[in-house]
């Protein structure tokens, strides 16, 4: 049997037709990839979970299944959580608007949203693309709640190919700034926060250093609204410790193709830093009861260099210690609070504006009772007769 020329060309075109329509089979939300704890985002295109504040491009998510998988799952950009429950979750574009919700299916031809659109699933909801990102581009925020009905905040930062090609890694302020958290000057260790403004790509991670040397850090990250996309970065430290405390911020681009080097654009870490001090201890604490009342005592140290002020404590056994206040003179009395009988430990430390607390300095002193004298005075009258 003989064929013509322009019947296998027809074959050719249904062939050609037919393998289109099978590598733009819509797909189905993924079920075996929902966290049993928490939440996450999957990467279906991929097929991995991605860290918070990933940098992905276009090319890795669609609103089709694109790569065709033998479990034909939806190749979009998913928030998942282990709170399995129907329409949960939002997405939010760059400048905070709320990414349209799509209730048809994903290969509907018509009335589809663009260039993205949400559709929810149960425990999920997808970021679906279809068409381009140009315009379009930062960070992408999900809300979606967590298996206790609490809101848990991911981002990821969606950009063009070319615009991900070409980054050449996140932007860190160049200094950080200081917070001191502790409730109280006297907490050992003291905790402290350091703050930055990132932009140009998503901080996917923080590694932190003093002095050279790796210390451990919590990391939170908070959306600047804006065109920038600019990412508030702070850091938790508990420790007492001077020197210069240096952040290196990094994202996804930064370790992709060839250890960040994608055609001629070498994306790099970014670096932030600040010296913090540490006020010094105060020296030659001494306390010393007065006169003036029973549970009365007076409180002297000598003076520390630099220090913008003092704070006093006293403590009971071992309760928890109250603070008596803040002084800039190196001498308080405390007339209140304090009682006979009692031994206490009284503490002072010294800081400054932009620096950690002290050490403290201590003191105890017990108030004994005061032994009462009673005296007998006699008094004579003389009677008289008239």
């Amino acid at each position: 049997m003989t064929h013509s020329a322009g019947s296998c060309f027809i074959l050719l075109i249904y062939t050609t037709r037919l393998l289109a329509q099978l590598m733009t089979v819509s797909g189905q939300a993924p079920s075996s990839t929902l966290p049993n704890k928490g939440v996450q985002l999957y990467l279906a295109y991929e097929d991995r979970i991605i860290p918070d504040y990933s940098m992905i491009y276009a090319s890795q998510f669609y609103d089709t299944d694109k790569n065709n998988d033998h479990l034909d799952t939806n190749d979009a950009l998913w928030c998942q959580s282990a709170n399995n429950v129907t329409n949960i979750g939002v997405w939010y574009y760059p400048n905070g608007t709320e990414v349209p919700l799509f209730d048809g299916p994903f290969d509907d031809p018509s009335g589809v949203p663009e260039p993205l659109f949400n559709k929810r699933f149960s425990g999920q909801i997808a970021l679906a693309r279809r068409d381009g990102l140009s315009g379009y581009e930062g960070l992408y925020k999900c809300i979606i709640p967590d298996e206790n009905g609490v809101n848990q905040t991911l981002v990821v930062g969606a950009y063009t190919d070319t615009g991900y090609n070409n980054n050449d890694g996140p932007d860190a302020d160049p200094t950080m700034q200081f917070s001191l958290l502790s409730t109280s000057r006297l907490a050992t260790p003291p905790v402290f926060s350091l703050s930055f403004n990132v932009s140009d790509g998503p901080p996917t991670n923080a590694d932190c250093f003093v002095n050279g040397n790796g210390i451990p850090t919590e990391l939170s990250r908070v959306i600047v609204n804006g065109p920038g996309s600019v990412t508030r970065v702070t850091v938790t430290v508990r420790l007492r410790e001077a020197g210069n405390y240096q952040c290196n911020v990094f994202n996804d681009r930064v370790t992709a193709g060839n250890n960040g080097n994608i055609g001629n654009v070498q994306a790099l870490n970014s670096a932030t830093s600040l010296s913090l001090s540490v006020s010094d201890t105060p020296t030659g604490l001494t306390a010393t009861r007065l006169s003036t009342g029973l549970a009365h005592v007076r409180l002297s140290w000598s003076t520390v260099s630099g220090a913008n002020g003092y704070e006093v404590y006293y403590q009971l056994s071992s309760n928890t210690p109250v603070s008596v206040g803040t002084t800039a003179s190196t001498t308080i009395n405390i007339t209140s609070g304090l009682i006979q009988e009692i031994a206490y430990t009284f503490y002072v430390v010294s800081y400054g504006s932009a620096s950690l607390p002290s050490d403290n300095a201590s003191a105890m002193l017990t108030f004994s009772k005061l032994l009462s004298i009673n005296k007998s005075v006699n008094v004579c009258f003389r009677l008289s007769s008239s």
